[in-house]
């Protein structure tokens, strides 16, 4: 990346702390630096940019982060990722912390690959840190074992597996337009791939919960049934491998799973996320699944249905981020071929 489009604002009281995390992340990030909660906020207000993630640390003078974190709150900041840094995540900090939608926490003494694959899955970028060939064999091997389950899974209960097939291949269209599909490295195209896969995962939480497939009928059926439980049903199933080889492809996949009904402008479920909270790979999740249960459906695919339901999408501007809806209009020759080779729809 020639510059450094994503920008983290690193709040630690501690000069040497804040110096190791500027090292570890100082390139494949622009980094602005403030000692307290109250420095801190001066800066949010102040700085020229749009923050992508906050790294906090909980115990600074004057203003500690979880002060920092009311504040946010107060002054509707909560659309900005915010990871704590802490020594110990006791008990007591994650309950605190779950009641501001901390994205997770940081453990010192750093770890410089932990750090990286967490903020670039959240962010929506690959993975900088470089992925061995056990990685990519052991993820691959996870992502069958995953596959096979679940697909046995929806036989069992009368599924199509193939609505999950489609928005998996949107989603790397999708990806190709985001991401740039020139000149991609072999470990971009794998890591791409990973990404696209996970999408097909995001429902797996109703193994847990297969009367979820019952709720369509109403509205009071649809909350009778844990339509929200197979979010984090799906979120701990995925999160049962605990592979360092895997973690990439385990953190995206898990938040396409957690979040792919959460809304940009904040009003989706479960836990009501807003702005960059939601990852856009999340994001890409939730449009491919919206774009293909509408499209799909119709006989014949071509340019006056691509942009009725385009534009029934675009029409609700809160659902996702801007970008991802200019992806799926800039992307529309690539999904007319994609759709153009399929059996018309009976």
């Amino acid at each position: 990346m020639a510059e450094k489009e994503n920008k983290l604002l690193i709040i630690d009281d501690s000069e040497i702390d804040r110096g190791v995390l500027r090292s570890i992340l100082g390139e494949e990030f622009s980094i602005a630096e403030a000692e307290n909660g109250s420095d801190g906020l001066e800066k949010i207000r102040n700085g020229s940019g749009v923050l992508d993630a906050i790294l906090l640390d909980v115990s600074m003078p004057v203003m500690d982060g979880f002060g920092m974190l009311e504040q946010m709150k107060k002054y509707k900041m909560e659309d900005i990722p915010v990871y704590l840094i802490t020594a110990e995540a006791t008990r007591q900090n994650v309950a605190s912390a779950a009641q501001y939608h901390v994205s997770g926490f940081i453990k010192k003494p750093f770890e410089r690959e932990d750090i990286l694959w967490r903020l670039e899955a959240k962010m929506g970028m690959l993975g900088h840190g470089s992925l061995s060939e056990e990685d990519i064999q052991e993820t691959e091997k996870y992502i069958a074992d995953l596959d096979s389950v679940y697909r046995r899974f929806l036989k069992n209960f009368g599924q199509d597996s193939g609505h999950y097939e489609r928005m998996s291949d949107l989603m790397e269209i999708l990806l190709n337009r985001y991401l740039g599909s020139a000149g991609q490295a072999e470990e971009e195209k794998i890591q791409i791939g990973m990404i696209s896969r996970a999408a097909f995962f995001c429902d797996i939480g109703n193994m847990l919960l297969p009367n979820n497939f019952k709720f369509k009928s109403s509205k009071q059926d649809e909350m009778s049934n844990d339509i929200y439980g197979h979010t984090r049903s799906g979120a701990n199933i995925v999160r049962l491998n605990y592979s360092k080889h895997c973690e990439y492809f385990v953190q995206v996949c898990a938040d396409m799973c957690a979040h792919h009904h959460e809304r940009y402008d904040g009003n989706g479920f479960p836990n009501k996320l807003v702005g960059k909270n939601n990852t856009i790979f999340t994001q890409m999740c939730k449009l491919a699944d919206e774009f293909d249960n509408m499209f799909y459906r119709y006989r014949e695919h071509n340019d006056l249905q691509f942009e009725f339901v385009r534009g029934t999408l675009a029409r609700d501007q809160g659902s996702v981020r801007p970008e991802v809806m200019g992806l799926l209009a800039g992307c529309k020759q690539e999904i007319d071929r994609y759709y153009g080779k399929m059996e018309p729809y009976n």
